[in-house]
């Protein structure tokens, strides 16, 4: 049997602790890591001697898994790890980053699941504390499953993703991180470099768009509610009109990326030729799921900050016009009263502000910030 990696999994939300049991089971030995300022969280996990699975895991094992470690300590929650993961939003990325980053280890990959740039917005951190060339930092598009906490420490897995990406920075590591991440998850492939990777369908064609349509019931006049079950054909439509610019952008960059149509069905395993009729479905998971608003608002406001702004700054540099994109956070800026341009993010923040096309492109496959000839 091949030894399983070491693996240190950050922060205590659904997917965090959904991961970290899982790849317990696996065979892998697991710390639990949460950011010294949420250290309680880790409370309930250590009363219970482990995490409490459920749900349809890719382990096949349900029930409490046990942790090598459960700590807040970073000295601590780095020993004895080949993977570092962190399946936490976006916003919390700089955080973790910045606790951990002046104890990471010769060797080790980081790997960041939820994306959002985090291998570019995370070199001037690993540069402060000269770590940089010592360790690899790699991206996914998208957690590797639906999950939720059904207690403080319980998870509970919905469905499990069948087509995820991840790629390194710069894209020349990808083969290190690609044996790594394949050992335990290996619907793992490899994306061009970090530009494709966020640009593969995920997170943002979701949330904004379907949002947009009925943003009266989702951001005023409920709390709760079953987000994908009140897919409207109006919100499908503008799901299509917005992953057609996310497309044109991605090959303007030489990137080869799949209209979120064909993504979904792929990776989940459900019927229908768009999002009305695949969410449309009643036996489909997702339109069973209930959400609450202020978990909405922090999902759009990564989604536009942490995507949207990026994109439309990326397409600047093409030469390509995304008034879909960009009216969309124009719009939901009013309706949720929150200022995303002021938030996002921008190119001087990747790393890539005054690079052309074929720059940026030698930039993320190579690392090197050389002018290009010709």
């Amino acid at each position: 049997m091949i030894k399983k990696p070491g693996i240190t999994i950050c922060g205590c939300g659904g997917s965090a602790v959904a991961i970290a049991a899982d790849l317990a089971f696996m065979g892998c030995e697991v710390n639990l890591f949460e950011h010294p300022d949420f250290a309680a969280n880790l409370e309930p996990i250590r009363e219970q001697r482990g995490i409490l699975l459920t749900g349809n895991t890719i382990s096949g094992k349900t029930g409490i898994a046990a942790m090598r470690r459960i700590t807040s300590d970073p000295v601590e929650a780095l020993e004895g790890s080949d993977l570092i993961m962190m399946p936490v939003p976006a916003q919390a990325h700089v955080p973790f980053f910045e606790i951990l980053g002046p104890h990471f280890q010769e060797g080790q990959v980081i790997f960041v699941n939820t994306g959002y740039w985090a291998s570019l917005r995370s070199r001037e951190i690993l540069e402060k504390n000269g770590k940089s060339w010592k360790v690899t930092v790699a991206e996914g598009n998208i957690l590797p499953y639906a999950s939720q906490k059904f207690g403080p420490a319980h998870a509970h897995i919905n469905n499990y993703k069948k087509d995820l990406r991840f790629s390194a920075f710069p894209a020349k590591e990808n083969g290190k991180v690609q044996d790594l991440i394949k050992s335990v998850y290996p619907q793992f492939n490899a994306s061009k470099n970090v530009l494709e990777n966020n640009f593969y369908p995920g997170n943002p064609s979701h949330h904004a768009t379907i949002t947009v349509p009925k943003a009266a019931l989702f951001l005023e006049e409920s709390r709760e509610y079953r987000f994908y079950g009140e897919v409207t054909q109006v919100a499908s439509n503008l799901v299509d009109a917005f992953d057609k610019e996310r497309i044109k952008v991605a090959e303007a960059f030489g990137c080869s990326v799949p209209h979120v149509f064909e993504w979904v069905p792929k990776t989940y395993g459900y019927g229908g030729k768009d999002f009305y009729e695949i969410y449309g479905n009643v036996n489909c998971e997702h339109a069973k799921r209930w959400e609450r608003q202020e978990i909405l608002r922090r999902l759009i406001e990564e989604d536009i900050c942490y995507f949207y702004i990026p994109m439309e700054l990326l397409a600047n540099v093409a030469g390509i016009e995304v008034p879909v994109t960009r009216a969309i956070t124009d719009i939901l800026a009013v309706l949720a009263e929150n200022d995303y341009r002021s938030k996002g993010l921008t190119l001087a923040d990747l790393g890539l502000q005054g690079m052309t096309k074929a720059e940026i492109v030698e930039f993320l496959e190579s690392g090197r910030r050389a002018k290009l000839q010709g």
